[in-house]
């Protein structure tokens, strides 16, 4: 192997060791926010229990926010998809800037809960900072919570949370049955202190 060739090896092997240093020191995301629409917002049926659609109520602005490493800060702007999909499945995308780069989500809604006058929506998707260094891409959870409370045609309101951290599951063996499960639990341990006293 001539000099340019040992040369040329030695810088690639370089540049390719300076890229793995560079993601190994990227750190995750962290993050939690709320943040609430400013202008109008509009159900494409009318109705938040049957729409499909309903529109952001641009502008977005972020309005307390729990956790953050990435430069949030409150009042800042936020753009999303809008009209934004409120069905089962579908797909929508999330982006802001701040002193540390720009950062898109990519979301997918994973659960819908329709009430009397109200919708609940929540998304799982992935944050990636698209622009400036340093954040590996990260798990993002996101959850909407519309009320219409005169009913169809009447006017909309929305608060919008974001969360690098999942919203918790159900307690295992929650509800009647734990209920049932730990009170038995309690009786045959009670039984045995009073044999053991006996």
């Amino acid at each position: 192997m001539g000099k340019t060739q040992l040369g040329t090896a030695v810088a690639a092997a370089g540049f390719a060791l300076s890229l793995s240093l560079s993601a190994a020191n990227a750190v995750p995301i962290t993050l939690e926010f709320n943040f609430v629409p400013n202008g109008t917002l509009t159900a494409n049926t009318g109705d938040v229990t049957t729409a499909t659609s309903i529109t952001t109520g641009a502008p977005l602005t972020v309005t307390s926010i729990v956790a953050n490493n990435i430069g949030l800060v409150s009042a800042q702007t936020i753009t999303m998809t809008s009209p934004t999909p409120v069905t089962l499945g579908s797909t929508f995308t999330k982006e802001f800037s701040t002193s540390f780069g720009t950062f898109l989500e990519n979301l997918t809604v994973s659960l819908v809960t329709p009430g009397p006058t109200s919708l609940g929506v929540t998304a799982t998707g992935t944050i990636t900072q698209t622009a400036g260094t340093g954040f590996d891409p990260t798990p993002v959870f996101y959850s909407a919570a519309y009320t219409q409370n005169g009913g169809p045609g009447n006017q909309i309101n929305a608060s919008f949370n974001d969360s690098t951290t999942p919203v918790p599951g159900p307690i295992a063996g929650a509800g009647l049955p734990g209920l049932i499960l730990a009170a038995g639990s309690l009786l045959a341990l009670a039984r045995r202190r009073r044999k053991l006293v006996a």
